[in-house]
């Protein structure tokens, strides 16, 4: 009985060092130079253009990600929609935290409660100087945004 559990565990030893070994080439080969091996980003020249938001949370429960949020980086700008106002903001990225120095600048529309809330939320994420980390997922890269107001996942 023995020698049966040392194999299994050998044996289950050897497969998750091929996987992971597997999935630290396929990491490493890539050539973004502004993603460490974590996956924080020190820049966000490699991650410039259109994405979509595809999973997320909020800390208290909420759902305020559930309609899709569209994110847009261009140079220094960062632009986010989710059905009603459109928020912009100038940023820079330190010790991968995203950093809004002129505050966040919104459309004035008059959104349900619900919509409002969420345009809220999203403002928060810049505001509270949300960690930005660029992590893979089944769709491609996801670039993620976390804070202490919620967790959000944004696909090409």
């Amino acid at each position: 009985m023995r020698a049966f559990a040392w194999r299994t565990w050998a044996a289950v030893g050897l497969v998750s060092a091929v996987l992971l070994g597997g999935a630290y080439a396929v990491w490493s080969t890539r050539d973004d130079a502004t993603v460490n091996d974590a996956g924080w980003l020190d820049s966000l020249e490699g991650v410039q253009g259109e994405w979509v938001s595809n999973v997320g949370f909020s800390y208290d429960g909420t759902e305020p990600w559930s309609a899709p949020v569209r994110l847009t980086i261009s140079g220094d700008e960062l632009g986010l929609y989710a059905g009603c106002n459109h928020l912009s903001a100038t940023v820079t990225l330190r010790d991968h935290r995203l950093s809004a120095g002129d505050g966040i600048v919104s459309t004035e529309i008059g959104c349900p409660a619900e919509l409002a809330a969420r345009d809220a939320w999203l403002a928060a994420l810049v505001d509270d100087r949300a960690t930005v980390q660029l992590k893979g997922s089944t769709d491609g890269p996801m670039l993620a945004f976390d804070t202490d107001a919620g967790w959000i996942g944004f696909i090409r």
